[in-house]
């Protein structure tokens, strides 16, 4: 693949100094370790809902809730509302 581009960023000194030690370890330059981190990420197969929608951040690996979930939920909130 040839490199035809480049990409100017800011990332914190903590992340820099874990990718260069990654690099380290595998042999690599930190552009490279880089550029196989990135493709790494970009080739994951997103988390869908039951309904195909993509879920985001600390939900990704979760399952989504069913009508039924939310049914109970619903009944449990609503069974300690005072009534009138």
């Amino acid at each position: 693949m040839s490199k035809d581009a480049a990409l100017t960023i800011r990332i914190p000194g903590d992340l820099k100094r874990r990718l260069s030690e990654r690099a380290r370890r595998e042999r690599r330059s930190l552009s490279a370790q880089v550029e196989i981190e990135l493709e790494r990420a970009l080739t994951k197969e997103p988390a869908v809902s039951s309904r195909g929608e993509p879920f985001l951040g600390r939900y990704a690996r979760s399952r989504a809730p069913t009508d039924d979930d939310i049914r109970v939920v619903r009944r449990l909130l609503w069974g300690n509302v005072p009534r009138p």
